[in-house]
């Protein structure tokens, strides 16, 4: 009966569905010197865990508690520390943005000409040397309308061959339609 007993717990424990109670029953069987010849393999298992158990500190886990409660503030202090710089940072930015913002809309913008004919002469001009500038490129691009020429027989016979390439597709799906009848 204890045998059955002893198996369903083991059963229980390797699939990670055992209590405290049942584990510490498990430890007491197996270092108790009375196991079943089947299940002495599990012998050096569970007594390694009462050895384990029994020189468990009590201390340990508040030791461990305090460790990690430490290293969250140190990592909060730090986070917050360069949240303030970066945030110091760019409110001087904003600052020094609007600061030349209002700087600049206190100036009064001058017109360059006061009389508008000179004005006028000066925009003729300067248009005068774009539409030059403009018209010289554009004179370095006739030689591509030779090469258009050019090819223009070729994509005549061009032409042609893709008309017979039309019709071998259509031939092609003539005879699948075939095929799959």
């Amino acid at each position: 009966m204890e045998s059955q007993r002893i198996h369903i717990l083991l059963q229980k424990y390797f699939e990670a569905e055992s209590s405290l109670d049942e584990e510490n029953e498990l430890i007491t069987y197996f270092t108790s010197g009375e196991v079943d010849e089947n299940l002495k393999k599990y012998v050096p298992m569970f007594s390694g865990m009462k050895e384990l158990s029994a020189n468990e500190n009590p201390d340990l886990g508040d030791d461990l508690m305090n460790f990690i409660l430490e290293s969250e503030h140190k990592e909060k202090v730090k986070y917050r520390w360069m949240w303030q710089m970066v945030t110091g940072i760019a409110a001087s930015v904003i600052v020094v943005i609007l600061s030349v913002n209002y700087y600049n809309s206190r100036t009064q913008w001058k017109d360059t000409f006061t009389d508008p004919q000179k004005a006028y002469a000066e925009a003729s001009k300067t248009l005068e040397f774009v539409a030059g500038k403009y018209n010289k490129g554009l004179a370095q691009l006739n030689p591509i309308g030779k090469i258009e020429n050019a090819t223009d027989p070729l994509n005549s016979g061009l032409s042609f061959l893709n008309k017979g390439f039309g019709r071998m597709n259509e031939v092609e799906t003539l005879n699948k339609k075939f095929k799959k009848e």
